[in-house]
């Protein structure tokens, strides 16, 4: 009896935080069997927090329903670059990067005098979205990377913006070959980082947690932790 009660007085202590995440294949998508979050966003994130007794629940969604949610405190943190301009305004970004994620314009050889682009719904792509605007360039967006870059291989937009893990993953996992087809101009390096809504009742043990992991295993980046 005594045992049952440390134990669960030891579950109940656990605190429990959101994390809501983008559907940004490999790093985060749903698993097909168990229609739950999955990636190395999650793993790591899970591994982190674990240290300090924080259970981490997930959502995953198209990235302007997550921005929504954070603004309103309904999920506590996300992983996200520092420029997207959707992002509230007074929201906690942690020091350490995440990772780093590399952009690209991918383009239809044979399309090439054609200017139109598949994007990711409420995505800037650090200023190349007004850019490529400004050039004439008309915009298809949809709600995740993954339908973006459907549209794309499937020849109904001539150009693609994306990062370009989610592409490989794409291509990889439907064992296709664009080499030929398909052009790609690198555009930026760029890091994302755990971002903390102001709002959250759990803002300074998230940061702490976060801030002090990173220091006690000397990262350069959270992925390490994977």
């Amino acid at each position: 009896m005594f045992l049952f009660i440390v134990l669960s007085t030891s579950i109940s202590a656990r605190e429990n935080v959101t994390l809501g995440i983008p559907v940004f294949p490999p790093h985060s998508l749903i698993d097909e069997l168990t229609n739950e979050c999955v990636g190395g966003f999650v793993t790591a994130t899970k591994k982190i927090l674990a240290e300090h007794a924080i259970n981490v629940d997930v959502v995953c969604a198209p990235p302007i329903r997550i921005y929504r949610l954070l603004k309103n405190a309904e999920v506590d943190f996300i992983i996200n670059i520092k420029s997207t301009k959707a992002l509230p305004k007074d929201i906690i970004f942690v020091e350490t990067p995440f990772n780093t994620l590399y952009l690209a314009l991918y383009t239809h050889k044979n399309s090439i005098e054609i200017k139109n682009v598949a994007a990711i719904r409420g995505f800037g792509y650090h200023g190349f979205r007004d850019k490529l605007m400004g050039d004439g360039y008309d915009f298809f967006d949809l709600p995740t990377s993954t339908s973006a870059i459907q549209l794309f291989l499937k020849k109904r937009s001539s150009h693609l913006i994306s990062y370009r893990s989610p592409v490989e993953y794409h291509i990889k996992e439907n064992n296709l070959d664009i080499e030929d087809g398909v052009s790609v101009l690198p555009l930026l390096d760029v890091r994302t980082y755990y971002a903390i809504s102001a709002k959250s009742a759990h803002l300074g043990k998230l940061q702490t947690a976060l801030e002090d992991y990173a220091s006690k295993h000397q990262l350069t980046f959270f992925d390490q932790a994977n």
